[in-house]
């Protein structure tokens, strides 16, 4: 798991998104909802800002990122197991979870790149 996650609010330009993930070297950001919404928390990856930005021809900083997000937010305890975290990536067909604490706080977050990495690193866990 990456523990560096990045939370923004909601009412967040697309584009300022944009500049921090790329500064940051991250490929997603959880967004908080706006106040004005009702939903829960979201994920906006780069896939997201390709599929519902760049594609749709809208302009960056004329979105706000909670309009460009992917909920629910898909969670994980954070004592889920890496084969039960590739398993149920495979079913619900996404590249990250968000990883939450005891208290339903998120602490990190789980790809199908740091699973790539620990198996092919330590092998499959038993």
């Amino acid at each position: 798991m990456n523990p560096n996650l990045v939370t923004m609010s909601g009412d967040t330009s697309v584009e300022d998104a944009m500049h921090l993930m790329r500064e940051r070297r991250i490929s997603s950001v959880v967004v908080q909802p706006a106040p004005d919404e009702a939903e829960g928390m979201g994920i906006m990856t780069q896939r997201d800002v390709i599929s519902r930005v760049v594609s749709a021809t809208k302009q960056p900083s004329q979105v706000r990122i909670s309009e460009a997000a992917t909920r629910p937010l898909i969670t994980v305890p954070e004592d889920t197991s890496l084969l039960d975290c590739a398993e149920r990536m495979g079913a619900e067909n996404i590249r990250r979870m968000v990883v939450i604490d005891t208290q339903g706080r998120p602490i990190g977050i789980i790809s199908d790149t740091d699973i790539f990495a620990s198996v092919e690193q330590f092998g499959l866990p038993e």
